[in-house]
């Protein structure tokens, strides 16, 4: 009977050292994120609010000052004036961060008396530009006349790997969401974020410990389970092709059967056909840019190629192509307009505002005459 009354509070003792552990760790880790971590309720509740249609938005470390600025940014907002959109991924986000090509849109929105937002976000395709833009006339009252997409190489992989799997259609069969991540590990996994935001903003010490310790428990049962089933479904040598890595992403630009381009345009197409049927939009700009592996003849599939099959194609009105493909790049040294060691080829700071986004602005110049 002794024996087991020591077993039973050894156990307790032992479980409680566990739980300790476990709290100082998870509170560790929220230390060591803290700068990761939203600053304000109202902030957390907005991000999390778009990311469950978005599957992700802006970095909560980067962005913010207005929570609007996690999913858009006003570069120049006047009265009863035009409004230009640009959409697109880290490369049209980009233009807000970079000093000489943020100048170079606020210089044209003054000497235009046009308004423009920037709508760029990290890894955006098709697929979650179309959502957006329609939260951004719903939910905000954005009515563009003129929308300019950047459409990436990557953009390809991304709507096959991250994107398709986890689209949300409504009973007719549209598209109005992509669920976000969770409990995944993923890059755009904000499970661990919002969970420490909130019990940062929302609880004093004592509390904030346990729930700490009690999260991080949760989180580790549950993203076990995931991973066991993950295994189970893909195999063990594949698991890590269900995480859309950047190699993941990478592969159909060397390689793309015709169930995948297929996905891919019809994608593509969804979105476009969204701004043609908008009566207040007058004029679309795609634009689409060569990755160096594209200038040194490695990559065989060129998103280009496929917007400009797509245009053919289909009776669009309102649709041009910027298609720096057909750009004369024999007067610079190829490897040094884009980022060293960068395998995504975003530009470098001087070319992306004189060459990406000066040409940009000259063809919109031509369109607002």
């Amino acid at each position: 009977m002794r024996n087991k009354i020591f077993i039973f509070f050894s156990l307790i003792v032992f479980g409680s050292f566990v739980y300790l552990l476990i709290g100082i760790i998870a509170y560790l880790e929220l230390k060591k994120n803290e700068n990761n971590l939203f600053k304000n309720r109202e902030s957390l509740i907005f991000h999390k609010k778009y990311s469950k249609r978005l599957h992700h938005l802006r970095d909560s470390n980067r962005w913010g000052k207005e929570k609007n600025d996690y999913l858009f940014s006003n570069i120049k907002k006047y009265k009863n004036s035009n409004l230009i959109l640009l959409q697109g991924d880290s490369w049209v986000e980009q233009s807000q961060e970079i000093g000489g090509s943020l100048k170079l849109l606020e210089n044209f929105s003054r000497k235009n008396n046009i308004s423009i937002i920037n709508a760029g976000i990290t890894s955006y395709s098709p697929s979650l530009m179309n959502i957006q833009f329609n939260l951004l006339k719903k939910n905000f009252n954005l009515k563009p006349s003129i929308v300019v997409a950047y459409i990436d190489q990557t953009d390809i992989g991304d709507e096959i790997c991250r994107y398709n799997p986890s689209k949300i259609l409504n009973d007719n069969n549209e598209l109005i969401g992509v669920k976000y991540e969770e409990y995944t590990s993923k890059i755009y996994d904000y499970t661990k974020i919002y969970n420490y935001s909130n019990i940062k903003l929302n609880s004093n010490f004592p509390v904030k410990f346990f729930k700490l310790a009690n999260f991080k428990i949760k989180y580790f049962l549950i993203r076990t389970t995931k991973r066991f089933k993950e295994i189970s479904e893909v195999g063990w040598s594949q698991r890590g092709n269900v995480k859309c890595r950047f190699k993941e992403i990478q592969k159909y630009l060397f390689n793309l059967d015709q169930k995948s381009k297929n996905l891919f345009l019809n994608s593509l197409n969804e979105y476009l056909k969204i701004l043609e049927e908008d009566i207040e939009i007058k004029k679309i700009l795609l634009v689409s840019f060569p990755h160096y592996k594209h200038q040194i003849k490695e990559y065989k599939i060129n998103v280009s190629n496929l917007i400009d099959e797509l245009i053919e194609n289909n009776n669009y009105s309102k649709i041009s192509h910027l298609n720096f493909n057909n750009y004369d790049f024999s007067k610079l040294e190829i490897k040094k307009i884009y980022l060293n060691g960068d395998p995504s080829s975003h530009l470098n700071e001087k070319f992306h505002t004189e060459l990406f986004i000066k040409n940009i602005l000259n063809e919109l110049q031509r369109k607002l005459r």
